[in-house]
């Protein structure tokens, strides 16, 4: 009997240790998992040419896109890497490459740990990576006042039971660079497990430095870690990164040659994990850094491919971008969240990745080159059409102030001013049809084509009497944009004076170029308007200046149109403004009272509106009125913060501020030594005059509460400085 008990306990031991494993590894195989392939100096030219080759087919399979990888301090990998790791923009150091495996030979990790944060690492086991100089990474982000918390992705997973481990590097000729570890890290600097030193690499004597990633070994450790249940599991290529050092010293077609094979080997091992992937589990290969060459050469977007079940193909976007092919690096943390079903925590501000179907590959190919283009080229457009506008405004006080002494030179330079002053104008207006061009124009073609159309049509309108002339200019000034936006904004993301994702400080809406436009347009039309019928214009004038500012207003307060919070007072402003003066009533205090209480419970009802709506949906006017209704003032401080400091930045340093210091010293000279000629203006044009005094008022207002908003002073007086300036150049012919 006791042989047969023995022989039963045994039977059932075994027999449920059995069914044990079977199920852990049922469960293991049923839980989400995301894997992170991190590729220092990976270019979205690297995978669009590897996608060329049709070698790879299941590169086709994936959704591309490209990221955005701005930071708090720059585009180098360790800031990119913090800001994953944090879910916001944040400040990485060099110490944060110094990770260590727990038994990692020379490396003596576990005293630095104790020396550099005090405190011996809990949990400790053989494969555990600790990074010792954590605290210099938290001292760094709280003194530049980032709002970053580094290693709150890992912090976050690890409080939710989720498992993660690391392998791989980029070390190079012996100097530890160990990225991978601060996406799994927690806020103490330490991963559960893996394996980051010299025993993931191969020694090889056919690659520069004779040292090359062992994938081998890498897909032998992610199969297991997949089979134990981890959840989050980043591996680092870093044989790009290896190559990059030795780049000066090869030939340059050899140079390439060993770069597409690295390429290849990286697709080929992303590929077979893509291949093998198994029900809820990811694939997101991502680049952490960009060469020198390619952001010398503005191309400072890097890849990002996912491999997802539920479709093949597509393109990523994300909430923060809603561009389709354009993503953030702050939204990889809060998507891998998501993808593990764990809740965002509330410091992260990033989105989560999403898949466009309707958009092709070839289709995201084009649009990345032609983002590119635009960025690369967009100061050969701009600067020139800022120059001229400031020569032409210099030139003409010239004429105004000495012509009298020289009649010849004064009759030869004053018959073409006008038409070049007409052309200023128009230009943001040509600047918005250009996208419909064909191809990528070279900034020379667009100088030229800009020139000829744009005399031409002012050409034709010259002939038009003074009102009816800048009406029109007015009109084409702010309708088309208005309606582009209302539309989806095509135009205005592809133009130069539109926002640029490139640099990411907007990425959908409007911007301040034409938000300067857009107020200086519809004044001048408006004023323009009292001017060409002014039998009962004190009354219609009024009325149709309070329509197109609740238009625009409602158009900046729409998530999916203009979404620009400081738009929404600007034109609250110009209404409350611009009533009086259209109208010649007296300012009186109940009269002030009244419109301010009911522009700011306006402005707080749209943004509640936008408060109340899904997060994806919300835009960053409703995600900042989110922070205030939590009562987070650091963060609504540190948003004050970054938009003065940009402010400022703008104004000392910008092109567009030298336009509006030269306008606002024009303006000044003709108040103070062409008093009866501007006073004789504005006795025979009194809208116009009310309009000049508007858009100066809505000027200074934008110029106030936006982040650069120098910028649409700028633009926007010079709809009240150019017509002055034409209006006066006539009176002296």
């Amino acid at each position: 009997m006791r042989k047969k008990a023995i022989f039963a306990v045994g039977f059932c031991g075994v027999f449920l240790s059995v069914f044990l494993m079977f199920t852990t590894t049922i469960l293991a195989q049923n839980r989400p998992s995301v894997i992170v392939l991190l590729v220092p100096q990976l270019t979205r030219e690297d995978i669009h040419m590897i996608y060329q080759s049709n070698a790879f087919p299941l590169l086709k399979q994936a959704a591309i896109g490209e990221l955005n990888i701005r930071t708090a301090v720059s585009l180098k990998d360790i800031h990119n890497i913090t800001t994953i790791s944090a879910g916001v923009r944040a400040a990485g150091t060099e110490w944060g490459r110094y990770a260590y495996r727990s038994s990692e030979k020379h490396a003596e990790a576990v005293p630095l740990y104790y020396i550099h944060t005090g405190e011996m690492p809990s949990g400790l086991r053989n494969g555990t990576i600790l990074l010792p100089y954590i605290p210099v990474l938290m001292e760094n982000n709280e003194q530049r006042n980032t709002g970053a918390i580094p290693g709150l992705l890992g912090e976050t997973l690890e409080q939710h039971g989720v498992e993660r481990a690391v392998i791989g590097n980029s070390d190079v000729e012996g100097k530890p660079s160990r990225l991978g570890g601060m996406l799994t890290m927690n806020r103490k600097g330490i991963t559960p497990q893996g394996w980051i030193g010299e025993e993931t690499l191969i020694h090889t004597s056919l690659f520069p430095g004779g040292k090359k990633t062992d994938y081998p070994f890498l897909a032998y450790h992610i199969r297991n870690w997949k089979s134990q249940g981890k959840g989050l599991v980043v591996a680092e290529l870093g044989d790009l990164e290896r190559l990059a050092r030795h780049k000066n010293s090869l030939d340059t077609k050899r140079y390439m040659e060993l770069r597409q094979r690295v390429v290849e080997e990286i697709i080929t091992f992303a590929g077979e994990l893509a291949l093998k992937r198994e029900n809820n589990q990811r694939i997101l290969l991502l680049s952490a850094s960009l060469p020198d060459s390619d952001i010398a050469d503005k191309k400072r977007m890097a890849p990002i491919v996912l491999w997802e079940n539920g479709g093949d193909g597509g393109v990523l976007t994300s909430g923060t971008t809603r561009q389709p092919g354009l993503a953030a690096n702050i939204d990889i943390a809060p998507s891998i969240f998501v993808w593990l079903g764990v809740s965002l925590p509330p410091a992260m501000k990033g989105q989560v990745l999403a898949v466009d179907y309707t958009f092709s590959h070839e289709w995201f190919w084009k649009t990345a080159e032609a983002i590119d283009y635009i960025y690369a080229t967009r100061p050969a457009v701009l600067y020139p059409y800022v120059g001229v506008t400031i020569a032409i405004i210099i030139l003409s006080v010239l004429i105004l102030f000495f012509g009298e002494r020289n009649e010849r030179i004064r009759r030869k330079w004053i018959r073409w001013l006008p038409y070049v002053l007409l052309f200023i104008l128009l230009i943001p207006f040509f600047l918005l049809l250009l996208p419909l061009l064909p191809g990528s124009p070279s900034p020379f073609v667009i100088a030229l084509l800009l020139s000829a159309v744009g005399i031409g049509i002012s050409i034709m309108l010259r002939r038009l009497p003074f009102a009816a002339c800048f009406f029109g200019v007015g009109l084409v000034s702010w309708l088309p944009p208005l309606l582009d936006g209302f539309t989806g904004g095509e135009l205005i993301r592809r133009s130069y004076l539109g926002y640029d994702p490139v640099i990411g400080a907007r990425y959908y809406g409007i911007g301040n170029e034409y938000m300067g436009v857009l107020l200086g347009g519809s004044v001048l039309s408006v004023a323009m308007a009292g001017e060409l019928w002014r039998k009962n214009a004190c009354r219609y004038i009024p009325a149709l200046l309070i329509v197109i500012c609740i238009a625009m207003v409602l158009y900046m307060a729409w998530p999916q149109g203009g979404s620009k919070a400081g738009g929404i007072f600007v034109f609250l402003a110009v209404l409350l403004y611009g009533i009086p003066a259209f109208s010649g009533m007296v300012w009186r205090k109940r009269y002030i009272i009244v419109l301010l209480v009911t522009g700011i419970a306006a402005a707080g009802l749209l943004f509640m509106v936008n408060y109340q709506m899904a997060d994806e949906q919300q835009s960053h006017i409703g995600r900042a009125f989110a922070e205030l209704m939590k009562g987070n003032w650091p963060e609504i401080g540190r948003i004050i913060e970054r938009k003065l400091i940009m402010n400022w930045r703008l104004i000392l340093a910008s092109i567009w501020s030298k336009l509006f210091i030269v306008s606002l010293l024009v303006c000044l000279l003709f108040i103070y030594y062409k008093n009866e000629q501007v006073r004789n203006i504005t006795k025979h044009y009194p809208y116009f005059t009310a309009g000049i005094k508007t858009i100066s008022f809505g000027a200074l207002i934008a110029l106030l509460l936006n982040d650069s908003g120098i910028i649409a002073a700028s633009l926007a007086i010079l709809y009240a400085l150019v017509p002055l300036l034409y209006r006066m150049i006539d009176n002296n012919t």
